[in-house]
């Protein structure tokens, strides 16, 4: 699959002529190898469609004094740690605003996690990486303000939509393409080379994402720390 996210990466950097880079696997996320050497960890999150435009909805002020935000994500099996980062990495990049205070209550297998942000917002995170194998991974993102709510999911939606259903005597079959250049892989191999693609573009997200992903990750941490002492984490 790797070669084949670099293969992905070639072809758009060949069509918009952009500097060199390699994708790699790194310690904690995939990265992006520059031609200087230097790497980036990829936050493919940040360049989701949807939730590029829930960014574009609050910032945009479409959403009326954002309060709170309630995210909900469940897996089956992966790394803690890095479920719960990504969440609220997301919640400090739509926020424009760092998480100052959290309290959690369970373990890196399923969490419930409260959070408080710099500027005053408040959200929360509901996380499990239980579901049984094979299980297609869930998650839905909540904005909540003083006139508005908005949603990455369809209103009262608890499975995921896809574009395409198909029924044959083999059974059920669903397609949905996210991408209009990059057909062939998965989805979440998209948004990485995606987010590969992002930072060639603009050198300026290396040093902020590198920084985000170090300090999501603390956080995390300090959530299960939370967890494990019932009492609430300030410091990360």
């Amino acid at each position: 699959m790797l070669e084949k996210m670099n293969e992905a990466l070639d072809f758009l950097r060949g069509k918009y002529d952009i500097p060199a880079g390699v994708i790699v696997r790194g310690t904690e996320y995939f990265q992006l190898k520059l031609a200087n050497g230097k790497s980036v960890n990829l936050l493919p999150w940040r360049i989701e469609r949807r939730f590029v435009e829930l960014k574009k909805i609050i910032d945009g002020k479409t959403l009326e004094d954002v309060s709170t935000f309630r995210f909900a994500t469940f897996s089956c099996g992966g790394d803690g740690r890095k479920l719960l980062a990504r969440e609220l990495d997301l919640a400090a990049w739509l926020s424009h605003s760092a998480v100052s205070r959290l309290y959690a209550v369970g373990s890196e297998k399923a969490c419930n996690v409260i959070f408080r942000l710099a500027n005053g917002m408040s959200g929360c995170v509901e996380f499990s990486a239980g579901l049984p194998v094979g299980t297609v991974p869930m998650d839905r993102h909540e904005v909540i303000a003083r006139r508005g709510v908005a949603s990455d999911r369809l209103v009262d939606s608890q499975v995921p939509q896809e574009s395409i259903y198909v029924w044959s005597n083999d059974g059920r079959s669903a397609f949905t393409d996210v991408d209009t250049e990059l057909y062939g892989l998965p989805n979440d191999a998209i948004w990485i080379v995606r987010a590969a693609f992002a930072v060639l573009r603009d050198p300026l997200l290396a040093d902020e994402w590198n920084a985000a992903s170090v300090l999501s990750l603390r956080q995390s941490e300090a959530a299960f720390r939370s967890a494990e002492t019932a009492a609430p984490i300030e410091k990360f």
